[in-house]
């Protein structure tokens, strides 16, 4: 499929959405193809590329680049706030740091509270999540449609069906009761998705769940810079540091935001809080037709000249 070659890639490398893999002339030629604003891997010619290596990196970036602020803004707010509600009102579940559940696991079993099976659950219902949600962007890119706009509405309606389900059960009252197992299974669906939409949609995007990648990556980048290790940064590549800077520090700071919101919303107005972030993820529709119409628009006239236009902005 089209998205398997960014998908290999993203495993590979954990920040594999700030290679710069536009450069590639290969790449360059399948921009100046406006079917490329439209359709995932749809119509790729693989008899114009020589290499398995440029055959690949043609089909990593087969898609308009996610570059709204908008995006690592929502989306970062979206995970904060979902995972502290979580937390929250289901009895420790973390629905986006799934991993942290581990810990909590070991917490529990220190403490000699053997109430488990929902954070035991939690990962392969996480796993289970991320197959299903890949699937759908897999069908939907062989099918040659875009698949950020139904992932997007899925995740959303998952939340809603979240919000519905927590206001209409009881209020839980133990780690694996009914309420806990249902709305968490949920909420850990809806996290899948953004998960796995990060990795095979908007890889040219930092994680918007996971931030201490995120830190680390730019505390890394700033001392290489600062102590001159390495080959001397082009004005160029400058720019696309700054920019990777400036994404990773909204991620971070609507992440935060979010938290802190979520956990506010819990505590005074409940469930009915999850519409905060099913408008997050809702406002990311018109923003990305407006990419995409703007990018149909574009009337490339070279390989050079097509791709800041379209797809770095």
């Amino acid at each position: 499929m089209a998205w398997s070659s960014a998908g290999a890639n993203s495993s590979a490398n954990g920040s594999n959405w700030h290679t710069g893999n536009r450069s590639h002339p290969a790449i360059a030629a399948r921009l100046l193809d406006p079917a490329g604003c439209q359709a995932m891997g749809h119509g790729v010619d693989d008899t114009s590329v020589d290499s398995a290596a440029a055959k690949a990196a043609q089909h990593y970036l087969v898609t308009p680049a996610f570059e709204h602020v908008a995006f690592p803004i929502a989306l970062g707010f979206v995970a904060g706030f979902v995972d502290i509600f979580g937390f929250m009102a289901l009895f420790g579940l973390l629905a986006a740091h799934v991993t942290g559940n581990l810990i909590f696991i070991a917490v529990d079993i220190a403490r000699h509270q053997y109430n488990l099976i929902m954070k035991i659950a939690a990962l392969p219902i996480f796993a289970a999540s991320v197959a299903i949600s890949a699937w759908l962007i897999g069908t939907l890119s062989a099918r040659g449609r875009q698949p950020f706009l139904p992932v997007v509405l899925l995740q959303a309606a998952v939340l809603g069906l979240s919000l519905i389900a927590g206001m209409l059960m009881p209020a839980a009252t133990s780690p694996d009761d009914a309420t806990v197992v249902l709305v968490g299974s949920m909420m850990l669906f809806a996290m899948a998705v953004q998960n796995t939409m990060m990795r095979l949609i908007l890889n040219d995007l930092p994680p918007t769940t996971i931030m201490t990648g995120n830190i680390t990556h730019m505390v890394a980048e700033g001392m290489r810079l600062a102590a001159g290790f390495g080959a001397a940064v082009t004005p160029s590549e400058a720019l696309v540091l700054a920019r990777r800077a400036q994404r990773i520090g909204l991620a971070l700071a609507s992440f935060t935001a979010g938290a802190i919101i979520g956990g506010l919303a819990q505590l005074h107005v409940g469930y009915i809080g999850l519409l905060m972030p099913i408008a997050a993820l809702l406002v990311l529709i018109p923003i990305r037709r407006n990419e995409m119409r703007r990018c149909r628009s574009v009337k490339p006239t070279t390989a050079r000249s097509s791709v800041p236009e379209c797809f770095a902005r």
